[in-house]
């Protein structure tokens, strides 16, 4: 069932619709509608929430039913759920089923961007492995957002080499996870910042010392999730969830 954007429990359906207007009919296409008539059997008349993936969200009411081509008639501005912070993460693209838990549990989270690392320890073939699945991950981050109230979509970002984000890091900086029991915990290292750094979650295996090297002759700090290693998908979405929920 989907969430309310503004309150807690449930709130009325909904549905991705790319060309939003602030006022008038829309019409949905033929996944969307059959999705709402054909699985969630929302009936005319009944209220739904419309999002464009970009930022908005509208309230609208179900006038015609067909699964082909639903038709909804906007009756104002929707609430929407914004984490407080924007994150990047910038992960290493693990095996192609477990990077499908990656972008969903990212997109359920409400992490702004996916950027896939490229690390010495990254398989060969997992830059391919991001333009054949980009479709998919559409879907995925869709299909997020129509549960957890968020408007806005996870975004995919390009390819990028780990020496390429370390010579030219975002003005918000950069975390390096460490798998290392004595390293920092990732909530002492983020104490006191207003804005979130981009966090680095490497591959199977970890960085290399070498790479461990070029980031700390970049400044770049490290951070511990616990006394266990996780597998890449599992560390990013720990991550996450501990920058997003601090308070």
């Amino acid at each position: 069932m989907a969430t309310a954007g503004d309150r807690r429990g449930a709130g009325p359906e909904r549905a991705y619709a790319p060309q939003l207007p602030t006022a008038g009919e829309v019409v949905l296409d033929a996944e969307e509608s059959a999705h709402l008539v054909r699985v969630r059997r929302v009936e005319v008349g009944a209220e739904v929430a419309l999002f464009d993936g970009c930022g908005a969200t509208r309230r609208a009411r179900l006038s015609t039913a067909d699964p082909r081509a639903a038709r909804l008639v906007v009756l104002g501005e929707g609430p929407d759920r914004v984490p407080r912070r924007a994150l990047v993460v910038a992960a290493s693209i693990p095996e192609p089923a477990r990077a499908d838990e990656l972008v969903e549990a990212l997109a359920w989270l409400g992490v702004t961007r996916w950027v896939p690392l490229l690390c010495s320890r990254t398989p060969a073939g997992r830059a391919a492995l991001v333009e054949r699945r980009a479709e998919r991950w559409q879907r995925i981050t869709r299909e997020a957002a129509k549960g957890n109230g968020r408007s806005k979509l996870l975004e995919l970002g390009a390819v990028t080499r780990l020496e390429e984000l370390l010579a030219v890091p975002p003005s918000v900086g950069l975390v390096l996870l460490d798998p290392d029991p004595r390293a920092a915990r990732l909530l002492e290292v983020l104490a006191g910042r207003e804005t979130l750094p981009w966090l680095l979650v490497g591959p199977e295996g970890g960085f290399t010392a070498e790479e461990m090297q070029a980031a700390l002759t970049s400044g770049v700090p490290t951070a511990a999730l616990g006394e266990t290693a996780l597998r890449v998908e599992l560390a990013a979405q720990a991550a996450a969830a501990q920058s997003l929920g601090r308070a």
